[in-house]
């Protein structure tokens, strides 16, 4: 997914690896998917989630997290470059993606 391996300083590999082994061993999880304006407010997105998570029966509950600027002074406090700076929270919007994706455990927040 590209977001984390833009924004984060390593890929994502290890983290949906770590996503399939739970699976693999059945322990229930919450995914907390954070939806940013024009990287991950996508359809293709939306899909791609459901895809990797679809034959997952452990997975009891995926939360779309809106994008905030809460922690920008974070960033701005230790001198480092805020990478999403120009990215701003969306305004309400299509709510109902989620009824529509096939999956059914979907929630927006």
């Amino acid at each position: 997914m590209r977001f984390t391996r833009t924004w984060s300083a390593s890929p994502n590999h290890r983290t949906l690896e770590f996503a399939q082994y739970l699976a693999k061993k059945n322990i229930n999880v919450w995914i907390r998917y954070v939806v940013v304006p024009g990287w991950s407010d996508d359809d293709d997105s939306a899909h791609r989630l459901g895809e990797f998570t679809r034959d997952m029966g452990n997975v009891e509950k995926i939360e779309l997290l809106p994008y905030h600027e809460l922690g920008k002074h974070k960033w701005v406090a230790m001198g480092e470059e805020y990478k999403l700076d120009g990215v701003h929270p969306a305004e309400e919007r299509d709510h109902g993606a989620g009824k529509r994706h096939p999956l059914s455990s979907m929630v927006t927040k």
